[in-house]
């Protein structure tokens, strides 16, 4: 039976007991929930446009009708109405699930000035893409409002909390895996996610951010957690000076703490924390089933026997069990004997005892006396040790690089020449020669001022993956040194060789190019730094691509074109005849504020460069004149 053949029904029996028995008739059938769902449903959708469309102010809008939000509804509103409501919810403070916020964001205009950005929900920026945003002023303010933000609406290692730390130590001119206390600050959440090489080059300022962070770390960070802790080199100290207040410090990084750690810990202040915890589990929570285990067999550990205390290494201690070679055996013999270490066959258990007992000694990092002696027990030392070391000597480079020379041990062997170039070392041609079977990338690991020491000549020697990851600061003086080593080059074989590094290159460069007829491919314009890039006219583009310039078409939607595009009149694309979207609609008023900005420490609204202003009201003011 059909709703609208029961209607005649009602509509021939105009009685009171004829109505109710129709209405008994439905209920039975279980049809009036489903007709009063629906006409809820569309009611309440009927109700919000119509809010939206009639209301002034968005904020006298009822609280209900913002936590209904569908995306549904969203998409039905024009880019403005969408900013209005956005506006709105952080003017009510209204808390909006994650999948409200990503579709509000969606609707949002492309150009936001800093204001507007300023009025938006906090964690809705989230959402935005920060390549929208072109200047360092722009990244700058935009990312200072993310660090207020709770970035855990975002899931940990998703692609875009990934994309957003990237953008954000772009914008931070962080290098390399070095952060500040002031990075880590404008970082806010997001410095949860940082890699664990950046907690081995940063763990004085790091470790204590990640102590408070939500959620388990990764593999990468509790690895590097775990050997920064075991060095000393952090702000809790050697494990052997811990307190039970540090223990209480380490909050949530208490859980990967591994046995070698737990028995460097004094046995009174383990026993002490124990009896805390015990007294209250709350402190510590889910960890304490994993965490209670592991300090107790701690507490419980042997002592070295007596008589087997050796003062030599010698075949003798093969033959120790693993806890008597913890319990015995001192740091500084194996320091001082380290020839004999590398002579005897112990297993790689037994190294790595030595290891730990080495590293307890030296906890901030070896001696170069003892990095001379090393040899092939270089092999179980970690990136993460290396960096703590300084190496001055060449000599002792060139050694361990043999050492490690086809044992996988490209990342130790950059830290070691990293650690080199930082104590004002200086590479030679002998160095250089034993780095060539390592990918050139190891350059970006370099800080910048030590690539003053690559000599020009390894220039001819980097392909454009070698560049990936280097940051801009990175690119920009190794394209000064290109330009230095490709001088006595010209015509198209010059740009074949600077074009890997054209990355680093300033918009005065590529207009130089640009009258070449250099006939650029489209994946090397999409290398090119966006402020250089935005700062090139439609003219100077079409030069520098030549008949790749087609191309573009493709990569509209993309950075850095889709940021080129932005900056541009649309009367000036759409005389390519390639159908490209994007630029600044015909008519409407361009303001260059850096002519303000020389005379006032104001800051613009979108940066250094061109800014559109939107004034639809001026063009029927013109009509009237």
């Amino acid at each position: 039976m059909a709703l609208p053949t029961a209607r005649p029904l009602l509509g021939s029996c105009g009685s009171p007991i004829c109505s109710l028995s129709f209405l008994l008739l439905l209920l039975s059938l279980g049809w009036i929930p489903c007709l009063q769902t629906q006409t809820t449903k569309t009611s309440q959708e009927a109700t919000l446009l119509h809010a939206v469309n009639g209301a002034a102010d968005f904020a006298s809008l009822p609280t209900g009708l913002f936590l209904g939000l569908t995306c549904e509804e969203v998409s039905d509103l024009s880019m403005e109405q969408a900013k209005g409501l956005a506006m709105a919810v952080r003017q009510k403070n209204i808390i909006l699930r994650g999948h409200q916020l990503r579709c509000l964001a969606r609707r949002l205009p492309r150009h936001l000035t800093n204001e507007e950005l300023d009025a938006l929900p906090l964690d809705l920026l989230l959402f935005l893409n920060p390549a929208m945003l072109p200047g360092q002023q722009a990244c700058a303010h935009f990312f200072s409002l993310i660090s207020k933000a709770n970035v855990d609406v975002l899931p940990r290692r998703s692609l875009e909390r990934q994309r957003l730390l990237m953008e954000a130590l772009k914008c931070q001119g962080v290098y390399g895996f070095q952060v500040s206390e002031a990075d880590v600050r404008a970082l806010g959440g997001l410095a949860c996610d940082l890699p664990g090489k950046f907690v081995a080059r940063s763990s004085e300022v790091l470790l204590p951010w990640l102590a408070g962070c939500q959620g388990p770390l990764d593999q990468s960070q509790e690895k590097a957690v775990r050997e920064v802790l075991r060095s000393g080199r952090t702000p809790y100290g050697p494990p052997s000076k811990w307190s039970v207040s540090t223990l209480d410090a380490l909050q949530s990084l208490v859980a990967v703490l591994d046995e070698s750690i737990v028995q460097s810990i004094p046995k009174d202040v383990i026993a002490e924390w124990l009896q805390q915890i015990s007294r209250d589990p709350s402190r510590l929570g889910s960890k304490l089933t994993v965490i209670h285990p592991r300090f107790r067999r701690d507490a419980e550990q042997k002592a070295c026997p007596p008589g087997k205390e050796p003062y030599k290494v010698d075949e003798d201690l093969i033959f120790y069990e693993n806890w008597e070679l913890e319990a015995c055996v001192d740091g500084t013999m194996l320091a001082r004997q380290m020839d004999l270490v590398n002579e005897i066959p112990f297993t790689y258990e037994q190294l790595s005892i030595f290891k730990h007992k080495l590293d307890k000694t030296y906890p901030q990092g070896y001696p170069e006396s003892l990095i001379q002696q090393l040899g092939h027990f270089f092999r179980y030392v970690s990136p993460e040790d290396i960096h703590q070391w300084n190496v001055t000597s060449p000599d002792t480079v060139k050694t361990l690089l043999k050492v490690s020379k086809g044992q996988k041990m490209n990342a130790q062997a950059i830290a070691l020449v990293a650690c080199y170039l930082r104590g004002g070392g200086q590479l030679d041609e002998d160095i250089v020669k034993a780095l060539g079977d390592i990918p050139l990338s190891y350059l970006c690991d370099f800080s910048p001022q030590d690539l003053h020491s690559v000599p020009s000549s390894v220039m001819w020697l980097v392909g454009p993956q070698d560049l990936d990851k280097c940051s801009q600061r990175h690119l920009g003086l190794l394209y000064q040194k290109a330009c230095s080593a490709f001088q006595n080059v010209s015509g198209l074989e010059y740009f074949e060789k600077i074009k890997t590094f054209l990355g680093g290159a300033s918009v005065k460069d590529l207009r130089a190019l640009s009258q070449h007829n250099v006939s650029m491919d489209i994946a090397t314009f999409k290398r090119l730094q966006v402020d250089s890039l935005v700062g090139l006219s439609v003219a100077e583009v079409q030069k520098l691509l030549g008949p790749n310039i087609v191309d573009l078409k493709t990569e509209e939607d993309k950075s850095p074109v889709r940021d080129w595009l932005f900056r541009q009149h649309q009367k000036d694309l759409d005389r390519l005849g390639l159908g490209l979207q994007g630029g600044i609609p015909n008519g409407y008023l361009v303001l260059d504020f850096n002519v303000r900005e020389a005379f006032s420490s104001g800051a613009s609204l979108l940066g250094p460069g061109f800014v559109s202003v939107w004034i639809p009201a001026l063009l029927p003011a013109l009509r009237l004149s």
